[in-house]
């Protein structure tokens, strides 16, 4: 079967969107079906799609927000009647998930969805957008959930019960896991001696890493050698760097950019313990479904650190594999960072703990086996 990915985030560019569909392809790929993507267009583009199992065609304007949609209505049926695609798999509702939708039969296509959560919240107030997104989940075969919270979500949101599935994303334990980190590296990066704290994602105000700048002020009273890295790149970072003079932690607080994938486990490796303090804003209807850089922090057997809020609750295991905070509260972010570089015997015990739950439960093996089988049930493939 010819099955096409349409993505607005997939590799090189990083995020947990940009994971899952790229999992999703590789491993469709490996079981024996024949995979195209439609991807944006980044740095780095042509060397990643030249290693892949699959064919990838790329499209422009992925900074400029809703202008991305424009080449994707020209790019996307082009495809389709050119590889005579019979099956469509759109990432990202706003745009794939539109387009698929109204040309669904006039094409003759079949298509399924997945969602993550952040995409009720800005719509559920508009008639128009909530009622246009209804018919394309209606339309779809199924609909994977990331999480029980986006599953109620969806129900909530008006989808049939009967129309979602539960798939929650995983990691590859292959990939990352447990391994020693050479001197050199933390000489490169200025991180010798340091205890560090280690997050990783798009800079936008969700993803938190505001409150937990703000936690450092009491962090290194207890931990002085304490050193809070981010890695990632987003529109918040001036900001973040403007609270990072304010509070006086600038020092203690280390801005890399986006990493190369090739060093993401090693920054894993080093870290002392991983965070990501997102929280739901209520008046920008953003949340946060899940949280795949949780579980390769606890594949390399590193504790870590959430928000309560969204999803979080189910990539996280609340004192098993790492602590739910408030994540609007500095006092109780820099609490669990200090309980942790305290803490060898805990940070220890949740990294472990951490690692073999991804190994038996939460892995893309078992997670994309159960949407290719889903796929099956529909008498979509042999």
């Amino acid at each position: 079967m010819k099955i096409l990915i349409v993505s607005v985030d997939f590799p090189p560019h990083t995020d947990g969107v940009s994971t899952v569909s790229h999992e999703l392809a590789t491993r469709l790929a490996l079981a024996g079906e024949e995979v195209i993507v439609i991807g944006p267009s980044d740095k780095g583009d042509r060397d990643y799609d030249s290693r892949q199992k699959f064919k990838v065609y790329r499209s422009p304007f992925y900074e400029f927000g809703y202008l991305r949609f424009i080449p994707l209505l020209i790019l996307v049926p082009c495809v389709i009647i050119r590889h005579h695609i019979k099956y469509v798999i759109p990432m990202n509702i706003a745009y794939g998930g539109i387009i698929a939708y109204f040309l669904q039969k006039i094409l003759g296509f079949s298509y399924s969805m997945w969602a993550y959560g952040y995409e009720f919240g800005k719509f559920e107030k508009k008639p128009f957008m909530k009622k246009l997104y209804l018919k394309i989940y209606a339309n779809a075969d199924f609909v994977a959930a990331i999480t029980n919270y986006v599953k109620d979500r969806l129900v909530k949101f008006g989808v049939e019960p009967k129309k979602v599935i539960l798939v929650k994303p995983g990691t590859d334990p292959e990939k990352f896991f447990p391994d020693k980190v050479e001197a050199a590296f933390f000489n490169k990066y200025g991180l010798a001696g340091k205890k560090i704290i280690l997050s990783v994602g798009r800079l936008v105000e969700r993803k938190g890493a505001d409150m937990t700048i703000r936690a450092m002020k009491e962090v290194v009273k207890k931990v002085p050698d304490a050193l809070y890295v981010i890695a990632g790149a987003g529109p918040f970072k001036e900001r973040l760097v403007e609270i990072a003079n304010e509070e006086g932690v600038l020092s203690c607080v280390r801005f890399l950019g986006r990493l190369p994938q090739e060093e993401l486990s090693l920054f894993y490796n080093a870290c002392d313990c991983f965070i990501m303090a997102s929280r739901t804003l209520d008046e920008k209807g953003d949340v946060e479904g899940y949280g795949i850089v949780y579980l390769e922090a606890n594949a390399c057997g590193k504790p870590v650190i959430g928000g309560r809020d969204g999803g979080m609750g189910e990539a996280i295991e609340d004192k098993v594999t790492g602590l739910l905070v408030n994540s609007f509260d500095t006092k109780e972010i820099s609490c669990a960072i200090i309980n942790l570089l305290s803490d060898q015997a805990l940070a220890r015990r949740l990294g472990q703990n951490g690692r073999r739950r991804v190994v038996d439960e939460l892995n893309w093996a078992r997670a994309i086996e159960k949407f290719y089988r889903k796929l099956k049930d529909k008498g979509q493939s042999p």
